[in-house]
């Protein structure tokens, strides 16, 4: 089993926290590593969406979408013409 250690948090904290783990049938060492995971989660999700597409990568997708779509539709006009 891995070392204990005692916090200091305030009564109230101590208090939800024993009630939150109890509801979800946790430890409250379990729900602190869950609640964790879900901050850490979270976080990357919101530095994820913080990252935007520069204009330039925008247009030169678009470019490349467009290049596709004339090719495919060139080789389908070929193969139905039986070339």
């Amino acid at each position: 089993m891995a070392g204990l250690a005692t916090i200091r948090v305030p009564r109230v904290v101590r208090d939800r926290l024993r009630d939150a783990a109890k509801a979800a049938h946790l430890t409250q060492g379990q729900l602190i590593e869950e609640m964790l995971d879900q901050r850490r989660k979270a976080a990357f999700w919101a530095a994820l969406e913080a990252e935007t597409a520069d204009q330039v990568y925008r247009e030169e997708l678009v470019e490349a979408d467009e290049a596709f779509i004339a090719d495919a539709e060139e080789r389908l006009a070929q193969f139905e013409a039986g070339q």
